[in-house]
């Protein structure tokens, strides 16, 4: 059973910039129209997806208020505080439409994942944690964000991929663990008269026959992003200093792949025990003693950056797990049946229009691109 999870938020935020170049020039979502275009072009997407990976399972995660902007940054100002809302957009109209959609997600068969100080990439990590390991699942996830690709890994023949449907032209960019090629070239034991046909892994061949693939180490990404931190969501390194010349410098990857390579961690759960050893080679590369205690900065930095239900809040775990059992009740859809006209039919967004008038519509708005 495949099971594909979106990112719902980056979904939208995709569909906002191509439908108007959002900004002081362009689209405020102010006006219904602005607003109805989004919608359609946000359903699009995900009706594409949905036919593309043939699962029997969506699940979209959208966010809530991040729990990790209380934890503090010595740094700079927190966690995601260098993000500023456009003064130009109407955010009000925005998320009340992310609403909207998320209970016309809901009503068409889907499960809407979101919990209060839950970030949509917790979610994702939760939900390929519940379905990989507990419900003995594949899971494809929907996102052209980084950060989840940290979720790429196998469990026993069943797997976790990260597919980006926004790759540049068709092709769309399939991320996938060690083992997984080996895994999809063998067919299936069986005899002339009982021949067993994984429809999975059938699946899984159609959709990397369609992509460019490429083979991660998702423990190896979170690892970097502790190390060297992330600009985007206001992550600093984990230790920056003042050489000779009086320029700051910080942790790189080239560094990173040093401070590793001599302590042998294999994922996050290496690093408390090896607190010691990385305070050495950090001191070594910058020939500075950094001011902290190694320990206390590398449980901040985990919190920061790992997608993982041992480092979330416990209240958002308990949130979850109380919910899930309920949401996996849902009968499983039919993919194949979903398109824009069939996600909106009876909402104000669709009217008399169909999938092909909508991409022209989209299409001529989009022109000055």
């Amino acid at each position: 059973m495949i099971n594909l999870v979106i990112d719902g938020n980056n979904i939208i935020f995709r569909s906002m910039f191509v439908c108007g170049n959002y900004g002081e020039k362009g689209y405020t979502f102010d006006k219904q129209y602005e607003l109805d275009q989004l919608m359609r072009k946000v359903c699009i997407d995900i009706s594409y997806i949905v036919r593309h990976v043939n699962p029997s399972r969506v699940i979209v995660s959208f966010d809530s208020k991040s729990w990790r902007k209380d934890i503090s940054i010595d740094e700079n100002d927190g966690y995601k505080a260098n993000r500023e809302k456009s003064k130009f957009l109407n955010w009000d109209k925005i998320y009340g439409l992310m609403k909207e959609l998320g209970d016309i997600l809901d009503g068409n068969g889907f499960i809407v994942s979101k919990i209060d100080k839950a970030e949509a990439d917790d979610l994702i990590g939760l939900w390929v944690n519940e379905l990989l390991v507990n419900q003995k699942q594949h899971v494809i996830v929907a996102s052209s964000d980084e950060d989840i690709r940290q979720l790429v890994q196998c469990n026993n023949n069943l797997f976790s991929l990260v597919l980006n449907p926004y790759s540049s032209g068709k092709i769309k960019k399939l991320f996938v663990p060690k083992g997984f090629e080996e895994w999809l070239s063998v067919d299936e034991e069986g005899d002339i008269f009982n021949r067993f046909i994984d429809v999975d892994k059938e699946d899984f061949r159609r959709i990397d026959e369609s992509s460019t693939t490429e083979l991660i180490d998702g423990n190896k990404i979170a690892l970097r992003k502790i190390f060297c931190g992330d600009d985007g969501d206001n992550v600093p390194a984990i230790f920056t200093w003042i050489n000779d010349k009086d320029k700051t410098i910080r942790i790189t990857n080239s560094k990173f792949e040093k401070i590793v390579e001599s302590i042998g961690a294999k994922g996050y759960k290496d690093l408390i025990e090896k607190a010691d050893p990385i305070y050495d080679q950090i001191v070594n590369i910058s020939g500075k003693r950094p001011p902290f205690k190694m320990k206390d900065r590398l449980e901040r930095q985990i919190k920061l950056v790992v997608l993982s239900r041992e480092i979330f809040p416990k209240e958002i775990v308990e949130k979850f797990d109380n919910s899930i059992q309920e949401q996996l009740k849902k009968p499983n859809i039919s993919p194949q049946s979903f398109n824009v006209n069939s996600i909106l039919e009876g909402t104000k967004y669709i009217e008399n229009k169909n999938e092909a008038s909508i991409f022209k519509d989209i299409d001529d708005l989009t022109k000055f691109i």
